[in-house]
């Protein structure tokens, strides 16, 4: 009973505990595996900063070459801003600056403009938006063919973040709006590259909501540009807009999710997909994975240096923090609720466990006395069927002594009778003093004796030999007892008293006596423990 309610209780209790923390666990659950994958590579996105680090490092060492001429310079300060971009802004400003130089030094037009156009990109990217506007303003009508597709791709980024920035002033997002689709087209008809114009067409698809030729044309630009670059990383970005316009949740978070993955594996530290896939995160509950993907991108915008994006990514953060403090406090509680409960489980367990150990000594002791007296019980059995045994013979034995002596006082009853009917008293006086007849009874009576109490014991003289001296062993002959061991038989069969022994054997009380003295003398125990020991013969105990 104590088993079946503790068991119940138990298992009450370990249902409240395991609620407490189900619902963390089934969130992890839910992660698909582009989540589960970029969780553990922001762990580890160090590695691939320092992997570009060492590859700008690699550039530099090039610059100090003494040997280069102006192109050259120009073209690894280039290079080295390139790969500054979207990494380190500050950096970025200091090659271009230097790449300014070069080209005025080198009066070379192309190299101006492209640097200007590059210059442009960069202050768009990190919020300074009129700078931008002013630089491509200053170059707008002078602008050579070649650097036409640069010059309409950088003014189609900075008229996409004034279009979005300014979404609740109508009048300017309209304005932008129509700025936005010009360069849209102009990029389109200026690239010469067929991925770039899936690119153009998407978003030319995407500001008219024609998101099934959107996503046609996001997927081709996808499949056709290298992993682990941040082209790729914005290919999925588009990818998970469109998604998420169309309603498809999953795959907005799977491709926002493949972004930021690629985001990270190409060291990009400007980037928008980790701040969105946080924010949906934190709508769907996943507090703790939100916090975490948030604090990732504000530590890249801080090392980007956007203070932009940080403004941009601070209003959702205290959004997501609150909630992330509220479900922390939520967890404490829920720890503290199962630390009561395996505290209470443990006390009850320990008292259970008393009172368990109790209830199984009284079982162990009932058990034992029940052993016990089962034990006590065979042996009395085995006594009760030693004891039946020794009547059965001996009543056969004085059954038998009886009929034998009933015959012949019947005989000599008869005879009595004939002699005296015949007057022949000589002989009757004769045979009434003759001796030998009672001597021939007696022998008669002690051999059936000394079979019967053998039959019952068996091994009695074997056993006597045992308390015995060596020199001092008895050896019986014809199946018969020496006196002495006779004497002992009839104290095995519980006859102690000398009387009663010198009355069945016939001699006198100080002879039975001296007998019982004399074979004791030859023990080799105690002879206080000898008859004791006789007792023990044949017993159950001794056995």
């Amino acid at each position: 009973m104590i088993f079946c309610k503790s068991k119940k209780f138990f298992l009450f209790f370990a249902v409240l505990v395991l609620c407490a923390s189900c619902q963390d666990d089934e969130q992890v659950n839910n992660q698909s595996l582009e989540i589960k994958q970029l969780d553990s590579l922001i762990a580890n996105k160090l590695v691939y900063r320092q992997n570009r680090d060492h590859f700008i490092l690699d550039l530099k060492a090039k610059l100090k070459q003494n040997h280069l001429d102006l192109k050259n310079k120009y073209i690894i300060n280039g290079e080295i801003a390139d790969n500054y971009f979207g990494y380190q802004s500050d950096s970025v400003i200091t090659y271009l600056q230097r790449n300014l130089v070069l080209a005025d030094s080198a009066t070379n037009k192309n190299w101006r403009y492209e640097t200007l156009i590059k210059k442009s990109n960069l202050l768009n990217s990190i919020g300074l938006f009129t700078e931008s506007k002013m630089i491509l303003d200053s170059i707008k009508t002078d602008v050579p063919k070649v650097l036409l597709f640069s010059y309409n791709s950088t003014s189609e980024s900075l008229y996409t973040n004034l279009y979005e920035y300014s979404k609740s002033n109508k009048m300017f997002a309209d304005a932008y709006r129509t700025k936005l689709m010009e360069y849209y087209h102009k990029g389109f008809v200026s690239s010469e590259d067929p991925v770039f114009r899936n690119l153009f067409q998407y978003n030319i698809c995407k500001m008219n909501n024609e998101w099934e030729k959107a996503i046609l044309n996001i997927d081709q630009f996808i499949n056709s540009v290298p992993a682990k670059t941040r082209l790729k990383a914005i290919g999925y970005y588009c990818k998970a807009f469109a998604e998420g316009e169309i309603g498809n949740t999953e795959n907005q978070k799977k491709y926002l999710a493949l972004s930021a993955i690629e985001d990270i594996e190409s060291a990009t530290t400007e980037n928008r997909s980790l701040q969105e896939l946080a924010f949906l995160l934190y709508k769907e509950g996943d507090y703790n994975t939100a916090y975490r993907f948030l604090g990732s991108a504000i530590e890249d915008a801080n090392f980007y240096n956007a203070r932009f994006r940080t403004f941009q990514i601070s209003k959702v953060q205290s959004i997501i923090e609150k909630a992330y403090m509220l479900q922390i406090n939520n967890t404490n509680r829920k720890l503290r609720f199962s630390v009561w409960m395996i505290s209470i489980m443990l006390i009850i367990l320990a008292l259970v466990t008393y009172l368990v150990i109790r209830q199984l000594k009284i079982i162990v002791k009932s058990r034992k006395e029940l052993r016990s007296a089962n034990e006590n019980l065979s042996v009395l059995n085995l006594k009760l069927d030693e004891a039946n045994h020794i009547k059965e013979e001996y009543i056969g034995f004085f059954i038998n002594q009886c009929s034998n002596y009933l015959e012949k006082f019947d005989r000599y009853k008869k005879l009595i009778s004939r002699r005296l009917s015949t007057g022949q008293l000589d002989k009757l006086s004769e045979m009434v003093n003759n001796k030998k007849n009672d001597e021939m009874d007696l022998d008669e009576l002690y051999q059936n004796f000394d079979r019967a109490f053998l039959r019952i014991y068996p091994n009695f003289v074997e056993e006597v030999n045992k308390l015995l001296k060596a020199e001092e062993h008895y050896q019986m002959k014809f199946g018969t007892l020496h006196t002495e061991l006779r004497i002992f038989a009839l104290i095995r069969l519980g006859i102690n008293d000398s009387n009663q022994i010198s009355d069945f054997l016939r001699y006198s009380v100080r002879t039975i006596y001296n007998y019982r003295s004399k074979v004791k003398a030859k023990s080799v125990i105690e002879n206080d423990d000898f008859e004791a020991e006789i007792m023990r013969i044949g017993s159950i105990s001794s056995a």
